[in-house]
């Protein structure tokens, strides 16, 4: 083999692999994230502390829940809003009851979550039309507080969103009011699988 065999060789070893992770990188992109809604980076660890409920299924009308006890080890889908409960209130609510029920076998572990940011109650149509649901007073409650730190460039996107809490009370992603129903469950389905938690 003669010398320029050999630097012919030697250059091909250093270049050929970086020709081939350009072609890679510019041809075949990386996927995008898995996740349908945002994440929240880094996840907010949200405190535990009891919270008078204006409504509450399970839990009872009036009583207090500690959220340690009664929310904490259950994956959350959460909101907030008022208690006269607008149209995207009303958007929000079904999504979060549709996925739930499209969970399936696996929807005891997702408990739905109102945060009332008034000293309203819902009215008895929309607690019949959203059975299960959580409502909680939630004026001056610190999750609300954590909400409005989230969302302190633009306040109106606490009440825009619904949020994903996970079984130790971290808020960890985020859908818009109008998000598809199918890819909120996608997003769920895939972390309730990883975690037998809950």
């Amino acid at each position: 083999m003669n010398h320029r065999v050999k630097l012919v060789a030697i250059c091909a070893v250093f270049t050929v692999p970086l020709i081939a992770a350009a072609v890679v990188f510019f041809l075949l992109p990386p996927s995008k994230s898995m996740n349908y809604g945002a994440l929240v980076q880094p996840v907010i660890a949200l405190p535990e502390v009891p919270a008078p409920l204006a409504f509450a299924g399970d839990f009872g009308d009036g009583k207090q829940v500690n959220i340690d006890r009664g929310l904490r080890g259950k994956w959350l889908m959460v909101m907030q809003d008022t208690s006269a409960c607008a149209e995207r209130c009303q958007k929000k609510l079904y999504a979060m009851r549709q996925a739930r029920t499209i969970i399936g076998r696996e929807q005891d572990r997702l408990m739905r979550v109102v945060l009332l940011a008034d000293d309203g109650q819902p009215s008895a149509e929309l607690q019949a039309a959203y059975k299960g649901t959580v409502w909680v007073k939630a004026k001056d409650h610190p999750w609300l507080a954590a909400l409005a730190k989230l969302n302190a460039d633009n306040p109106q996107k606490s009440s825009d969103e619904i949020y994903g809490v996970d079984t130790l009370g971290n808020l960890f992603i985020r859908y818009q009011y109008d998000a598809d129903i199918k890819l909120i469950v996608r997003d769920f389905n895939r972390v309730m699988k990883a975690s037998q938690i809950g």
